[in-house]
């Protein structure tokens, strides 16, 4: 398989998260975009739901909810967009009233309906996706170095990003993958979520039956999934809230965040 060299945009360019969703000439990630819809890839790159650090970062296809999902490309805001960019050919919707067709044939018709009503000209897209014998940077699997194939070099979000609870209400559990340096999931690492001290009174683990905690260390099950026990909606606050996830491995560097929301209580909403 081939590397995917897309994702690498100048500082300050347009960002968009497939072929042919450009609104500008110029605005691919080499520059060769004659004119509006002929960019032939995006210019940004993430993994999966809720990773998008901006608008419009929104891949779309295997997660999020019907309305994540119907929008590829058009998220308002970061962390809100579902799956991961860029889109390849083969991608379809995993959900929602679109599941089963193309992810880049619904981000282009949103795209052909924001010229429209801009009354801006656009050209056609040099494909339908990146082809599916390629694969994104992230994605590639490097060499596993020398007694590394025991240790956690890369953990990903395993469950939806952002959730939202009332105060004193569980959230969905938190489930991070641990892969070792080959790209394989890996049994048996202990990781560990934290909740950082200035979210220490907004957020709070709590096991059936224990007391409250800023941490929990879990080990990951057979398929390289670590569930955390189960945490609580504390204080409501403004702002982002999260809990970092890293591998209790002195030696290691992974690490991975989720983001909570802490609604107002019902009767002030």
């Amino acid at each position: 398989m081939e590397t995917n060299g897309c994702g690498q945009p100048a500082t300050g360019e347009e960002l968009h998260v497939c072929m042919g969703l450009n609104s500008c000439a110029g605005q691919d990630v080499d520059k060769s975009a004659t004119m509006a819809g002929t960019g032939r890839c995006a210019t940004v790159q993430h993994v999966c739901h809720g990773e998008g650090a901006c608008r419009g970062q929104g891949g779309c296809g295997y997660a999020g909810d019907d309305f994540e999902q119907f929008h590829p490309g058009e998220q308002a805001c970061r962390y809100n967009g579902s799956c991961a960019s860029p889109i390849n050919e083969s991608r379809v919707f995993s959900g929602g009233p679109m599941k089963g067709r193309s992810v880049w044939q619904q981000a282009r018709r949103l795209f052909e309906a924001r010229m429209y009503a801009a009354g801006k000209a656009f050209g056609p897209s040099p494909g339908q996706g990146i082809p599916d014998d390629r694969i994104p940077d992230y994605d590639h699997l490097t060499t596993p170095t020398a007694g590394a194939s025991d240790k956690v070099t890369a953990l990903f979000r395993a469950s939806a990003d952002n959730p939202r609870r009332h105060e004193g209400v569980r959230f969905p559990d938190l489930r991070a993958i641990a892969r070792n340096s080959a790209g394989r999931h890996l049994p048996d690492a202990s990781i560990t979520f934290t909740i950082p001290a200035e979210a220490a009174t907004l957020l709070y683990f709590k096991p059936d039956g224990g007391q409250q905690s800023a941490t929990c260390t879990v080990t990951s099950d057979d398929q390289g999934i670590a569930t955390a026990v189960p945490l609580y909606a504390g204080h409501t606050a403004t702002g982002d809230q999260w809990v970092t996830v890293t591998a209790t491995d002195p030696d290691a560097s992974a690490r991975c965040e989720f983001h909570v929301t802490v609604l107002a209580p019902q009767g002030q909403r």
